[in-house]
């Protein structure tokens, strides 16, 4: 797994992140956080402290949109194994 995975499935999450719909703006929010979150951490990944804070987020992400949005549960899913593989 590499960078380009994660870009991938990144891009992946903003394309699914316009599907939404506009009145789940917090579901929205959410997802524009932890984008950011994932992007600083490819960045810096020996920031441990937002590695902790991003590996904590993903599983509670996934939980929340399992039943509303399985494109984005399915895209989280292969995020948090493509850092956890990297060790990220």
């Amino acid at each position: 797994m590499s960078k380009s995975d994660i870009n991938q499935s990144i891009e992946a999450l903003r394309a699914e992140l316009d599907q939404i719909a506009t009145t789940d703006l917090a579901a929205k929010d959410k997802l524009l956080a932890l984008i950011t979150d994932v992007e600083r951490q490819v960045q810096s990944p020996d920031d441990e402290s937002r590695r902790k804070a991003t590996l904590q987020q993903l599983p509670a992400l996934i939980e929340q949109f399992e039943a509303d949005h399985p494109k984005v549960t399915n895209t989280l899913g292969r995020l948090l194994n493509t850092l956890s593989s990297m060790g990220i």
